[in-house]
């Protein structure tokens, strides 16, 4: 039932984050443990505490993941249409273009708290 879900609502090498999942007639407890239980059949990835995501085949037949970016953007910038914060500093004016400078550390305002 939670491997449907996350199939029909989430695309492959995409964050899924435990707090997202809410099923109705299914604990947080429950999803916990059937999360664990497709880590373990190899249907689901752990990228770290809280972050899943379903692993993306290559063209190699090795799996795939999900990569840093993607997560911070979805954590602290914006998901599921809803904007928490947005790139500042030199990441922004890379983005639209005014610098030429590729920053070493990406500085992200955000109303999300780590």
């Amino acid at each position: 039932m939670l491997y449907e879900f996350l199939k029909n609502n989430y695309k492959e090498a995409e964050p899924i984050f435990f707090s997202d999942i809410v099923i109705k007639g299914i604990t947080k407890s429950a999803v916990n443990q059937q999360l664990k239980k497709l880590c373990n059949e190899g249907k689901l990835q752990k990228y770290e505490n809280g972050i899943y995501y379903l692993p993306k085949k290559s063209r190699l037949k090795t799996s795939v993941g999900v990569n840093a970016d993607t997560v911070a953007r979805y954590k602290y910038v914006s998901r599921g249409g809803k904007v928490d914060g947005f790139y500042s500093g030199n990441t922004f004016a890379n983005q639209l273009g005014i610098s030429t400078q590729v920053p070493n550390k990406v500085e992200i305002v955000s109303n999300n708290m780590a």
